[in-house]
């Protein structure tokens, strides 16, 4: 990880990311672990409702409104919650939803939305499924800090870096970009060892809050990430030593509070 910390230098530059949020690899991750913690009624409904496109786990649906959105311009502000970096003194560090989520237009309000979908069982089994995967990847993103905050800056997208001899961005960086650097060969088994090894006393602790305060935990580690100059950004807090552990526990959290959002709406 040390050698992760020496090679990311920062750059300023107005170049668009093209990232998705987390990626196919960290989505894909996420919902292994989620599959884990499904409760037996739980992954039978889920079993029956992806059979309707023959599909047959969370991991291959994981992507599909990253992958619509081309289709289906109106969904890309649900993906994410521009709560802002620098508040007035005196403010919540917090998410807000009268500032934040106008009109309910964000990942937040989503999730809450799309559970309640979710829940309802008289609603048609294809609008159930869509609710499904909406929900299988806002809960991912909502882990993803730069999903949760912006500084004017497109959520990171607008501070490039190298990173290892190549070009990208803060926000692919923390996207993609480190899980790529980890070499994972087999997304299935990474994530089921990483959700194997969850703590017990974790698990009560994390499957506690709500969307929103979700939305507030993500937003307090992007301004680690945000804090002091951009060469500080490189070389304290994420890329030091805690890089892969801080990566991995916002992976698992976002596996393990999928469960309870899917576990809580099929009950």
């Amino acid at each position: 990880m040390k050698l992760l910390a020496a090679t990311v230098l920062l750059l300023i530059s107005g170049t668009p990311s093209s990232a998705l949020a987390w990626g196919r690899e960290g989505h894909r991750i996420v919902a292994e672990i989620a599959e884990q913690y499904l409760e037996p009624e739980t992954a039978r409904q889920v079993r029956e409702l992806l059979a309707l496109e023959h599909a047959t786990t969370l991991a291959e649906v994981s992507t599909w409104a990253d992958e619509i959105r081309d289709q289906r311009p109106e969904t890309a502000p649900w993906h994410y919650v521009n709560i802002p970096i620098h508040l007035p003194a005196g403010m919540p560090l917090a998410y807000d939803a009268a500032r934040d989520c106008p009109g309910g237009e964000c990942v937040v309000a989503k999730i809450d939305q799309f559970a309640a979908v979710l829940r309802e069982k008289a609603t048609p089994p294809r609008q159930r499924l869509e609710a499904l995967k909406f929900l299988v990847d806002l809960v991912a993103d909502i882990h993803q800090p730069l999903h949760c905050a912006d500084d004017g800056d497109r959520n990171g997208s607008d501070i490039h870096v190298i990173f290892l001899g190549q070009y990208t961005t803060l926000y692919a960086l923390w996207d993609s970009g480190m899980l790529a650097a980890m070499g994972i060969s087999d997304v299935h088994a990474y994530g089921l060892n990483i959700g194997q090894a969850l703590a017990p006393a974790l698990l009560a602790k994390w499957r506690s809050g709500s969307a929103a305060d979700w939305a507030t935990e993500s937003y307090r580690l992007a301004r680690l990430i945000y804090g002091g100059s951009y060469e500080a950004r490189a070389l304290q807090i994420f890329y030091q030593d805690d890089l892969v552990p801080a990566l991995n526990l916002q992976l698992e959290k976002a596996g393990l509070r999928l469960a309870t959002v899917l576990n809580d709406a099929l009950k």
